[in-house]
């Protein structure tokens, strides 16, 4: 058997993920992926359950996904993205959480509000209905709704239409800033690492700046292995990586479902990941040591 692959970017349907923990676990195995990390969007709900089934055979490092707010940055090119990731937070995150959870349910009903101003009559109770957690509601669901009752062909035309940037029934979530995010993460014993950093899409001047406002507020890692760099923007992040003492992490951003280009778990985009190397997970462990002595002073 060949040397185990490490996959810390990875979804199921406890966020926006279209597949089991089952269903992902198998994959995961399949693809010979002895490392993963399920990082859902604002929870951590698929951490135990993944535990329990994956046993001995999957290391399963605990991760999660929360957006930053980039309005202060200049849009000089599309609507900037910023995700940070979080590898082994404690429960206090849950602080966190609930400020972004009672945030995500107001900009519901008043995403409703404007549909309703379009002639689309769709109720809270619709939207429940249609979710996939019941407790907790949000933009996907109320997309997952418009295509359900006929009023997109799917759930991406949602999005384009009513609910994205630009889409006329937009509402802007209250989010931490990029910085305050990296603190809050670091505050609950979390290794903060910035995701997919070629979504921020800064231009190139701009880019080392920010990545250098990150790394003062105590962020850990860029995921520099993804199935979307090149090879030259790799090359880029590595070196900030060496620049800046940051971890270069691993993730494929595996979602499942019909997106395309197909994504595998661990093997990428048509097999262009595959990532052995356990120095990642030995360093981002190594991090984490550092982050509770400084938090326990």
């Amino acid at each position: 058997m060949s040397e185990k692959c490490i996959d810390l970017h990875v979804h199921t349907n406890f966020s926006d993920g279209f597949d089991s923990i089952e269903k992902v676990l198998k994959e995961a195995k399949e693809n010979n992926v002895g490392v993963i990390s399920l990082t859902e969007h604002y929870n951590v709900s698929s951490y135990k359950i993944a535990t329990e089934l994956a046993g001995a055979d999957i290391e399963i490092i605990p991760g999660i996904e929360i957006g930053a707010d980039m309005s202060k940055y200049p849009k000089t090119r599309k609507q900037h993205v910023c995700h940070i990731l979080g590898y082994y937070i404690s429960k206090d995150i849950c602080k966190l959480l609930d400020m972004y959870e009672i945030d995500r349910y107001n900009c519901v009903v008043k995403t409703l509000e404007l549909l309703k101003e379009q002639k689309i009559k769709i109720g809270i109770e619709d939207v429940i209905a249609n979710s996939r957690d019941k407790k907790s509601i949000g933009r996907f669901d109320i997309a997952r709704t418009l295509k359900k009752l006929g009023y997109t062909k799917s759930t991406s035309e949602a999005y384009g239409k009513y609910l994205d940037h630009g889409g006329n029934s937009y509402v802007k979530r209250q989010k931490l800033i990029p910085t305050e995010l990296v603190k809050k993460i670091r505050e609950y014993g979390g290794v903060p690492v910035l995701a997919h950093p070629k979504s921020i899409r800064l231009e190139k001047s701009e880019e080392e700046v920010f990545i250098k406002e990150l790394v003062n507020a105590g962020l850990c890692g860029i995921e520099t292995y993804t199935p979307n760099h090149k090879e030259m923007r790799k090359e880029e992040f590595l070196e900030y990586c060496r620049k800046y003492n940051l971890v270069p992490t691993v993730g494929s951003d595996y979602h499942g479902g019909k997106r395309q280009p197909v994504i595998e778990i661990g093997k990428g985009i048509n097999n262009n990941l595959n990532i052995t190397d356990k120095n990642i997970v030995s360093m981002l462990k190594q991090k984490k040591q550092e982050i509770d002595r400084l938090n326990q002073k």
